[in-house]
């Protein structure tokens, strides 16, 4: 039940970032941990096609990268390519390493432009990464800070 939960929160959580209509960039190669959250909020926020599904999948180990490839075409149009939701900033707020681990603290600055009102909303996120032989992968990304707006459309602030 506890995986089922963590799984449906990284499912709603990338909602929020996924969802604009920008150009998508290829993905770097991250050479640091901070490097693979910046790139996985960029690529989630600038999905355009399905396919860009497997850019996410890279990024990703463990339940994260289960829940990205277990999501279907629709649930992915829905997460990230049907929304009104754009990212205006990305600030790293901290970074703690340690031999093959990693946690990234950081803050997102999005405009949510569904409803009737455009709002703003600053949400802080904690990632957890590993390192493998190819890289950095995120394993897992819960809320931290003061978020206190949730969005029952598939997307939690």
């Amino acid at each position: 039940m506890k995986n089922l939960i963590r799984s449906a929160f990284v499912i709603l959580f990338f909602g929020f970032v996924g969802c604009t209509k920008k150009e998508v960039k290829e993905v770097v190669i991250a050479v640091s941990p901070e490097d693979v959250v910046k790139n996985f909020v960029q690529v989630s926020g600038q999905a355009k096609e399905v396919l860009d599904k497997s850019k996410l999948v890279e990024l990703c180990t463990g339940e994260m990268k289960t829940a990205f490839e277990n999501m279907n075409d629709e649930q992915f149009r829905m997460y990230y390519l049907n929304g009104n939701i754009s990212i205006q900033e990305l600030k790293v707020l901290s970074v703690n390493r340690d031999k093959n681990k990693a946690v990234v603290h950081y803050q997102v600055a999005v405009e949510n432009r569904q409803g009737t009102d455009i709002t703003k909303e600053v949400n802080e996120r904690e990632v957890d990464l590993i390192e493998s032989p190819s890289g950095w992968l995120i394993e897992s990304i819960r809320p931290k800070g003061t978020d206190k707006l949730v969005f029952s459309k598939g997307m939690i602030f």
